[in-house]
């Protein structure tokens, strides 16, 4: 039961970081044409923290179909991350839409555009990770004699590795926030997309 509890409220946790840091790196975006002046870190937060009320408890439902789309195979997985994968911009521009659904009919009423976009993504975010991790797996292991990681990542010295592979590893997450975002707006932007619902 601990456990359960646990792992749900790390969920919720992490669900409420990810949408707050995401509606922020979108404004940070999409901010300047908005208001027509620069937005700074500090504006960012501001925004994620003011949309994390609504954004959370969409991410943390979308989370959840993940992972249990991820659970029954990974084909599933796969096809929910990509449906899903637009399910942040209604809540933050389209209000009184169903964002799950609205993502849905994003990704798949022009699905040949979206999924090239999606798969360069993709592509780019698995190659930077997996030379990522190549890299600090090698380093792991000439300092500390074994290659660990997250889960078996022993101590302290394994912790701080992992920690400097996250941090190097953010600019992924930028990429991800602007390549959507960019698509996004095309979407928006193209005559032949369909009505909000």
């Amino acid at each position: 039961m601990v456990g359960i509890s646990l792992t749900l409220a790390l969920l919720v946790i992490t669900s409420a970081v990810a949408a707050i840091g995401w509606a922020g790196g979108i404004w940070a975006l999409v901010g300047p044409a908005v208001t027509g002046r620069p937005v700074t870190v500090k504006d960012s937060y501001r925004y994620g923290l003011r949309h994390l009320p609504s954004l959370g408890p969409w991410t943390l439902g979308a989370t959840l179909l993940l992972v249990a789309g991820l659970s029954a195979y990974v084909v599933p997985g796969l096809y929910l991350l990509y449906a899903l994968s637009m399910f942040s911009f209604p809540v933050l521009f389209e209000h009184g839409t169903n964002p799950l659904r609205r993502s849905f009919r994003l990704t798949h009423t022009q699905a040949g555009r979206v999924l090239a976009r999606w798969s360069v993504l993709a592509v780019v975010a698995v190659a930077f990770e997996g030379a990522l991790s190549l890299l600090f797996g090698g380093l792991s292991l000439a300092l500390l004699g074994h290659p660990g990681f997250g889960s078996s990542a022993q101590g302290l010295n394994d912790g701080l590795l992992d920690a400097v592979h996250t941090a190097v590893g953010a600019p992924l997450w930028a990429l991800l926030v602007i390549g959507l975002t960019v698509t996004y707006m095309d979407l928006q932007a193209s005559p032949t997309r369909n009505s909000r619902s």
